[in-house]
């Protein structure tokens, strides 16, 4: 490498789903900085793979004379930092990209779709590796990275199992339904469960699927990254923030607040962990589950 060439050095951190959200970012950090070469350390470089705005792409944790090869002697410009406590997001008032831009002081473009680039060959052993004989719905029940490793549910994330299962046992009647959810969850009778494939596969299933019903994670931004229109249910998480407009962003019913909802709150409202005593809801029926048939089916 030259020895007069400059680094951006940006160091998106989190799921694997924000680190899809952070493309948008790095298309911002081109424009603002278009003379500097990009170079990512992240937990999930798979999303950055053949990213045209990316010189190289670290994963985390990997990074043998990093600090020789691309800080000492040089001008090149360290954006690492946490959008979470950008005030905007704190208060569900803009969405994620626009919150990171503004915490490194970044031109924003305002669009906040992400970016995701897949070779043809990977294209093409996705098609011909996955056949059904019906058409492909992906639904993504279960995601976040969860504190306690043996939870199957998630309630700040996850469609209600039972819920879930309504809607499975009514879309296979037309779809071959993969179901995406965290390993160790619950399955879903007439549904494919999907939960060991690598980070890229996974996102490739979205290529080749019809349909596609998706909760808050990973799937859903790499969804919009990849102009797919899909179906996503809404938790304990704001579409405002981390949602987009292409697809269908379906809520459910008012919570219930009392006195102690928030109790180990500080600068959120719920644990992405979702502890269950923080649940807002009076049931588990908390989605009009026709009204998510017809967005699904339209």
């Amino acid at each position: 490498m030259s020895s007069k060439d400059n680094y951006v050095i940006f160091n998106p951190e989190g799921g694997l789903g924000k680190i899809i959200a952070s493309t948008a970012v790095v298309r911002n950090i081109r424009a603002t900085y278009p003379d500097h070469k990009i170079i990512v350390v992240t937990p999930w470089p798979e999303v950055y793979l053949n990213n045209p705005n990316v010189e190289r792409v670290y994963r985390s944790g990997s990074t043998p004379y990093f600090y020789k090869d691309y800080i000492k002697d040089r001008q090149s410009i360290v954006l690492k930092g946490e959008p979470y406590f950008n005030t905007g997001h704190l208060y569900n008032k803009q969405q994620l990209a626009k919150s990171w831009c503004e915490l490194h002081n970044l031109k924003y473009d305002g669009n906040n779709v992400p970016e995701l680039f897949f070779t043809p060959l990977e294209l093409r052993k996705v098609r011909e590796d996955i056949i059904r004989d019906k058409p492909i719905l992906v639904m993504q029940t279960n995601g976040g990275m969860y504190g306690d490793k043996s939870k199957k549910y998630c309630w700040t994330r996850d469609i209600p199992h039972a819920q879930a299962q309504i809607l499975a046992n009514e879309l296979s009647k037309n779809f071959a339904i993969l179901h995406v959810a965290r390993a160790g969850c619950n399955t879903l009778t007439n549904t494919e469960t999907i939960n060991e494939v690598d980070k890229r596969t996974l996102m490739l299933l979205l290529t080749i699927s019809q349909k596609r019903l998706l909760i808050d994670s990973c799937l859903q931004h790499a969804a919009a990254a990849l102009n797919l229109q899909s179906t996503v249910l809404w938790v304990g998480t704001y579409p405002q923030v981390f949602g987009y407009d292409i697809h269908d962003n379906i809520r459910p019913k008012d919570i219930i607040e009392n006195n102690t909802s928030y109790i180990n709150s500080l600068f959120f409202d719920y644990d992405f962990n979702g502890p269950e005593y923080e649940y807002p809801y009076d049931s588990d029926d908390i989605f009009n589950l026709q009204d998510v048939y017809d967005s699904v089916v339209k």
